[in-house]
């Protein structure tokens, strides 16, 4: 709570996004041919050019130096800018509000800025996504002005970014934690023996039906199979967890099988469709690949068992009901059968825990992410400063590192790299000194890490 003579005035929020493409303008008085997108759509046209105008001119002068990493942000007192150059020419851009409180002096409020409070490894990520959620959609943006539809791109742009930013961003921004920073995946290793178990049905399935190109397995909001590369990995994982995971968790179990679509033009509520009928409407296009190849995405869901099935999207073969029906009669004997072990192996894998204890790890290398942190509660909210900028530093570490951090009455807060390994770790014993910590993070390293190799 603030004191009687402080009030807070604002939290972060969006003041403005925009994409442009400078090559559009091709001459003196067609500044606003070169922006694609910009909200809110009633801001005035001139100041829609000036900001994009601004923008562009921080790019162009920041690439002068040479940098090895491009400019991605502008800390002014009142807003941050974040920008991304993308597609060759093709820039998307951000602003959000710089938090602010005011304090009494002298029977007078004084506006205090507090530019820290918004960390740019936290919200460059956000725009990033913002723009592969976009693609993974609707193939690049350069394409269709490449071959003269510029005002179709436009229509297909605001059709999306108005439901995205209405229905997501804000939301995301207002939420943003160093856990979504990662866009990591958490995974859900099974023992070996079930494991081949669900190799042997899915390879049995993609035997029966060849078009059938690669598949994408997850229990609850876990990964446990991916066909996909890496990159791609983690974008429909992403994808997953912020379009489909939050309206399937409402769900209670099913052992119907449910066709599942995702509607991002659609309001909120409504943006996941979900129907036990195979019909011409139950599947969606994914654009993935280095040569962003159009698939086919038919997505099964059966006892919060989720399966993303990828078709070449030339193949008229997607939406035949005879098909989908043989499908499903594959999965969903050996699905039942499996779905005991995925439970018995969440026990076994999440057993009780020590309360004092909070950990954050990340692998860079397989982008498997794995967190016990509730980003809500005290005392970890306070701290997410601190957290927030002990993970900018670990980036400095080469190729190892290790910091461990105390404020007066907080808990012990370690962070500690190995190659292209992170894991923060906070333990919550306030009078514990530096030895007694020490030999505590050994143990968690022996008892949950053991199987992760980090620099001692």
């Amino acid at each position: 709570m603030t004191a009687t003579n402080e009030r807070i005035a604002s939290n972060i929020f969006l003041v403005d996004f925009f994409i442009y493409c400078p090559p559009l303008c091709v001459k003196e008085g067609q500044e606003g041919r070169k922006i694609l997108y910009y909200h809110p759509h009633d801001t005035d046209i001139d100041r829609q050019i000036r900001t994009v105008g601004y923008c562009e001119g921080l790019v162009k002068f920041t690439e002068t130096f040479g940098f090895d990493d491009p400019c991605e942000s502008v800390h002014f007192q009142k807003t941050r800018l974040l920008f991304h150059q993308i597609e060759n020419d093709i820039c998307i851009a951000m602003s959000l509000n710089v938090p602010v409180i005011e304090r009494k002096k002298d029977d007078k409020f004084i506006t205090e800025y507090y530019d820290e409070n918004i960390n740019d490894r936290i919200m460059l990520p956000i725009l990033k996504m913002a723009y592969r959620y976009f693609v993974l959609q609707h193939g690049t943006m350069s394409t269709p002005i490449r071959h003269g539809r510029l005002d179709e791109l436009q229509n297909v742009l605001k059709q999306h970014f108005d439901k995205f930013i209405q229905n997501h961003l804000h939301t995301m921004i207002r939420d943003a934690t160093l856990d979504t920073s990662y866009l990591g995946v958490q995974f859900l290793p099974v023992e070996k023996k079930l494991y081949l178990k669900l190799q042997s049905i899915l390879r049995r399935i993609e035997l029966r039906f060849p078009l059938l190109k690669e598949t994408f397995f997850l229990y609850k909001d876990q990964l446990i199979w991916s066909g996909l590369s890496q990159e791609d990995t983690s974008l429909v994982y992403s994808f997953f967890r912020l379009y489909y995971w939050p309206h399937l968790k409402q769900l209670t179990n099913s052992s119907t099988i449910q066709f599942l679509t995702v509607d991002t033009n659609a309001n909120l509520a409504d943006e996941l469709r979900i129907s036990t009928q195979s019909n011409n409407d139950i599947s969606q296009v994914f654009f993935l690949g280095n040569s962003l190849t159009p698939y086919r995405i038919l997505a099964i869901n059966i006892n919060l068992i989720t399966i993303f099935c990828l078709f070449h999207d030339d193949d008229d073969t997607i939406n035949n009901e005879s098909m989908n029906a043989q499908i499903v009669e594959i999965l969903k004997k050996d699905l039942d059968t499996m779905l005991p072990s995925f439970e018995e192996h969440l026990r076994k894998k999440y057993p009780t825990a020590d309360n004092t204890v909070r950990t954050v790890y990340y692998n860079k290398m397989n982008m498997a992410y794995s967190s016990t942190v509730d980003w809500t509660r005290e005392p970890i909210s306070s701290m997410a400063g601190i957290m927030n900028t002990l993970a900018e530093d670990m980036q400095w570490f080469h190729p190892s590192g290790e910091m461990m951090v105390k404020r007066e009455n907080d808990p012990w807060i370690i962070s500690k790299r190995s190659d292209m390994r992170e894991l923060l770790i906070v333990v919550n014993q306030r009078n514990a000194n530096l030895k007694e910590i020490s030999d505590k993070v050994k143990q968690i390293f022996a008892t949950q890490f053991s199987n992760i190799l980090l620099i001692e």
